[in-house]
């Protein structure tokens, strides 16, 4: 019966959180207050205080009382995939170049290369009808006798197969900006001479071996690709932890 109590207690506060009857900063009544307030027990009040704490909803203060958190309204939460974010259909991917080489220190120092150890470089062009729209450097580490598939890196979003195996375990940090071009990325895309791109930098990394799978620079027009987003829907999202 304590157990469906606490977390009776518990929808109750975060429902006068949630309408703000209870609002950014305010202090919770006393422990002794809810006790009777809720018919409940000290150590069910604490418990149903406990959860609320950890789901952000609250904070305590020693020798004061216990207060509402103030939700973090500048987190926008938003879906991206390069491939999938584009607005126009890639119809065929060419490769430019296959390497295998030692990269350069930066690289080197991303990918968490073993001494020595040398990286795939891949450079390729997306394609939709017969039209340049993005350009793509990926950095893969490479393994000896591991061969590199080529035939695979000609599918534009590759890495899907990788990502849906290790989905629970897989690591993604993405940086986007617009950048005025390379004279390499221009002439690849046949972009004017004051045309930006977004350079979108991606790693992959499996977070359960630490190992990095990928790291590349994606070049796209604006033309052909938007970003939004919008606060999350679920307002538990929007909690401070």
């Amino acid at each position: 019966m304590s157990d469906v109590l606490y977390l009776a207690i518990v929808a109750s506060l975060k429902d006068k959180i949630l309408k703000s009857q209870l609002k950014p900063g305010d202090m919770l009544n006393s422990e002794t207050a809810l006790m009777q307030e809720y018919s409940a027990s000290r150590m069910t009040i604490r418990k149903s205080l406990s959860l609320l704490s950890n789901e952000g909803y609250i904070y305590s203060v020693p020798g004061k009382g216990n207060f509402v958190c103030k939700p973090e309204v500048d987190i926008f939460q938003f879906k991206f995939n390069k491939y999938d974010g584009l607005n126009i259909h890639i119809d065929n991917v060419k490769l430019i170049s296959v390497k295998v080489l030692l990269p350069a220190k930066q690289i080197d120092r991303i990918l968490k290369l073993e001494d020595n150890q040398k990286a795939v470089e891949v450079k390729r062009i997306l394609y939709s009808d017969d039209r340049e729209i993005a350009m793509e450097i990926i950095y893969l580490p490479y393994v000896h006798h591991q061969p590199v598939i080529e035939d695979m890196l000609k599918f534009a979003n590759y890495m899907k197969p990788v990502e849906e195996k290790l989905a629970f375990v897989l690591d993604k940090s993405l940086d986007i900006t617009v950048v005025m071009p390379s004279d390499e990325v221009r002439e690849t895309l046949n972009l004017g001479q004051n045309e930006p791109v977004f350079e979108i930098t991606e790693l992959i990394r499996n977070e359960a071996t630490q190992q990095m799978l990928q790291y590349a620079w994606f070049y796209v027009s604006p033309r052909y690709l938007s970003i939004k987003a919008a606060t999350p829907k679920d307002s538990e999202d929007k909690r401070i932890f």
